[in-house]
């Protein structure tokens, strides 16, 4: 069963049609990257996905909670609010801007939601918090305020807070657009890490060398909708579609 799952996601804003007929599953310990154009869509099925924005149409659910599914009228109708607080516990979302809370230190951070939303024991969430900001290579900054850090390490404190909360799968919103670089490097280092662990991702990046090293699949969007998805090395080394080859050598590649 699929860790989370789309199927003909429809969604217009103003009228104009920004998803159109989205289906995507990904698999537990799949790492899937997601590219294309500014405007194609990309961000707005990852909002969809994380429960930021409602499908106008199509069905969502993770494993075996159904989240929303289309009626006979072909419009989403949402699960009760008890079913979608549990599938929020199920993934984790690290934003392009961080996120982080400016008043809170970088332990707080991490360790605020699972206190307050999960209810866990504070000792137990206090060590885990440890271990992730090890992990994350900013030992040292525990009682430092986000305006004290750089924005590579705000953006691997936000990395740490979305882990905290044990999600099944992570969401990353362009995670390095922010960020010059020399930050760039240590952001997709720990996000490589991850991969490595098996740790299931969706990653809207326009890093291709990282997405082709990375990824077990590549989504190319554009126009709203998928134009073609495969193995990283296939879509990226050798696309079958004429529109992902424009956009790749856009890129340079």
């Amino acid at each position: 069963m699929p860790v989370v799952s789309v199927r003909d996601a429809r969604k217009a804003f103003g009228g104009a049609d920004v998803l159109r007929g989205i289906t995507l599953e990904v698999e537990r310990g799949e790492v899937v990257a997601v590219i294309g154009p500014s405007g194609g869509g990309k961000s707005t099925l990852l909002r969809c996905m994380t429960l930021l924005e409602t499908l106008d149409a199509g069905d969502l659910s993770y494993g075996d909670l159904a989240v929303a599914r289309q009626d006979g009228s072909g419009k989403a109708i949402y699960a009760r609010s008890d079913v979608l607080k549990q599938t929020r516990s199920r993934f984790g979302l690290v934003f392009q801007n961080y996120n982080l809370f400016p008043h809170y230190t970088v332990m707080r951070n991490i360790t605020d939601a699972p206190v307050r939303v999960q209810k866990r024991p504070a000792a137990e969430v206090e060590q885990r918090a440890r271990e992730l900001v090890a992990k994350m290579g900013l030992k040292g900054c525990e009682d430092k305020v986000p305006c004290q850090l750089s924005g590579g390490q705000q953006q691997r404190v936000s990395i740490a807070r979305a882990l905290a909360m044990d999600p099944e799968v992570l969401f990353f919103d362009e995670p390095t657009s922010a960020l010059d670089p020399e930050l760039t490097t240590g952001v997709l280092r720990v996000i490589r890490e991850l991969a490595a662990e098996h740790m299931t991702m969706v990653v809207v990046t326009h890093e291709m060398d990282f997405a082709r090293d990375v990824a077990d699949r590549v989504v190319f969007m554009d126009g709203g909708v998928i134009v073609e998805e495969g193995p990283a090395a296939q879509v990226l080394g050798d696309p079958r579609e004429e529109r992902t080859r424009a956009f790749l050598a856009r890129q340079g590649r």
